[in-house]
């Protein structure tokens, strides 16, 4: 199941040419992700008040075509099948239908002091209903 979120590219999120600067990518990243588990039914505050962490063990971004100031921006995620406290998201940052950027991020399952763990076994039968097949989406981006 894939997810998106549209927003404007903000000024301080550029550099003096109005071109995004790369660091920006994993910010957006991070709000699509967040988008993602509350889409998900698990919003991140709920599953941190229940001590599940997902910390970002890995991550990784192709820059395609750097995306302008006050352009509208769609951060597209895929979420891949868990594999035992491991689960990966793919990301698509496009603008005017322009590829500007694929991602990933790598999150480990751990409590609230850093410990591994296995995926709650209910939040883990979400995140195999709505994983996407390999081949949807950008797929081994960053790899």
């Amino acid at each position: 199941m894939p997810l998106a979120v549209r927003f404007r590219v903000r000024y301080f999120e550029t550099d003096q040419m109005g071109v995004v600067h790369h660091a920006v990518y994993f910010v957006w990243f991070e709000h699509l992700r967040t988008e993602y588990f509350r889409e998900l039914g698990a919003p991140y505050g709920e599953l941190e008040a229940g001590g599940v962490f997902f910390p970002v063990i890995e991550s990784g971004c192709r820059y395609l075509d750097g995306a302008r100031y006050d352009g509208e921006v769609e951060i597209s995620g895929w979420l891949r099948e868990p594999r035992g406290a491991r689960v990966r998201i793919d990301y698509r940052a496009a603008q005017k239908g322009r590829v500007c950027a694929e991602g990933f991020t790598v999150h480990a399952r751990t409590d609230a002091s850093g410990r591994p763990g296995r995926i709650p076994p209910e939040l883990f039968e979400k995140m195999m209903a709505a994983a996407s097949p390999p081949g949807e989406g950008p797929g081994e981006a960053g790899s």
